[in-house]
């Protein structure tokens, strides 16, 4: 159940907390939530500077062992992310909006958060890139993927149906939305 009693939540985006209904006062309903773990993520929004909110991330996930990763929030099917602000107020961000998401590389690529190209990396494509974000930002990292034979070239990942691409800087993960991309180049 979703905000108002009775009110269903989208299929597949659980809801953070639920909340009973009563005129003048929301109470939290302990039974209804849905484990998480919190992660501080630099964000940036279309036509905003960067700003450090907190993601919050399922413990396990369907698609594959371990905890949600950051790519997998922003890959999913919800349209608006639950995250909390500076003064820990939950507010809720439109994923088409979401510029860029730079997270710790550790969250991203580290420990159990395994990748396909993890458990075969003899056949891992990786390759440095220099992209060009439609709000001037200059972004340089490697871009590391599975890829079925025949089908392992950068354009081949460029038009995967992921709206996301991550890329790996050093310490640090970005999570780029390709629909914000003007440019890409392998250096």
């Amino acid at each position: 159940m979703g905000g108002i009693r009775g009110q269903p939540s989208g299929v597949g985006c659980a809801p953070l907390r639920s909340f009973a209904w009563h005129p003048g006062r929301c109470i939290l309903n302990q039974a209804y939530q849905v484990p998480k773990q919190s992660l501080l993520a630099e964000i940036t929004l279309v036509g905003h500077s960067p700003q450090t909110l907190r993601l919050f991330l399922s413990e396990q996930t369907a698609t594959r062992a371990g905890g949600e990763r950051p790519s997998d929030l922003l890959n999913g099917p919800c349209s608006f992310l639950p995250v909390s602000d500076s003064e820990d107020h939950v507010v809720f961000v439109n994923r088409q909006a979401v510029l860029s998401l730079s997270v710790d590389a550790e969250s991203e690529f580290g420990g159990q958060h395994a990748g396909a190209e993890d458990l075969a990396p003899e056949q891992a494509i990786s390759t440095k890139v220099q992209i060009l974000m439609d709000n001037g930002a200059s972004l340089t990292g490697s871009l590391r993927y599975l890829m079925p034979e025949g089908s392992r070239r950068l354009q081949d990942l460029l038009n995967l149906p992921l709206q996301f691409l991550t890329l790996r800087d050093g310490e640090r993960a970005h999570l780029i939305n390709k629909s914000h991309i003007l440019r890409i180049a392998q250096i």
